[in-house]
């Protein structure tokens, strides 16, 4: 649980903290993006795709190419333990001049999604009484889905993000 949090911190609040012991990971994602045609963003990649604590990798490429002189790789990334683990996919598009970043997250938590949303980070943006999710928004306008399961007594809350951004290479 503790790794979760931490991780949806770092993830709402934009800031991701370098970890100097972690340089050997980051020599490793850099390489699988450059096998792949993402040569120009790696600090805009490591920037935004830390390999964390226990962590699988799975890297692919748009299948057929993209139309014009761009390359599109996506990295799913499954880190932390057993009852703790989060999961995320970050597509990078390199073009002539710019590297583009959309990451998604899905991650679990035991209990009803009132429980496990923080109301000090978190405000309901739109309420689906006739659907299964409801959506959050925080400060910074992330939207966050949520969505509750419930099998037997057992409830938890499965909540789903998306994060843009952009730069110039580098």
């Amino acid at each position: 649980m503790r790794m979760k949090v931490a991780v949806l911190s770092a993830i709402f609040c934009n800031s991701i903290f370098f970890n100097p012991a972690a340089a050997s990971d980051e020599q490793l994602l850099i390489n699988a993006f450059h096998e792949y045609g993402i040569t120009k963003c790696d600090s805009f990649i490591l920037e935004n795709s830390k390999l964390k604590s226990n962590w699988n990798l799975f890297i692919n490429k748009q299948a057929g190419g993209m139309d014009g002189p761009a390359t599109e790789v996506t990295i799913t990334h499954i880190f932390g333990s057993k009852g703790d683990t989060v999961k995320n996919e970050d597509t990078y598009i390199q073009t002539a001049k710019n590297c583009y970043y959309r990451g998604t997250w899905t991650v679990t938590f035991p209990g009803s999604c009132s429980e496990s949303v923080d109301g000090n980070l978190w405000y309901v943006s739109t309420q689906m009484p006739n659907k299964d999710y409801t959506t959050y928004k925080n400060a910074g306008g992330v939207e966050l889905h949520t969505k509750e399961i419930s099998m037997g007594n057992f409830k938890a809350c499965v909540q789903e993000g998306s994060l843009r951004k952009s730069a110039r290479h580098g």
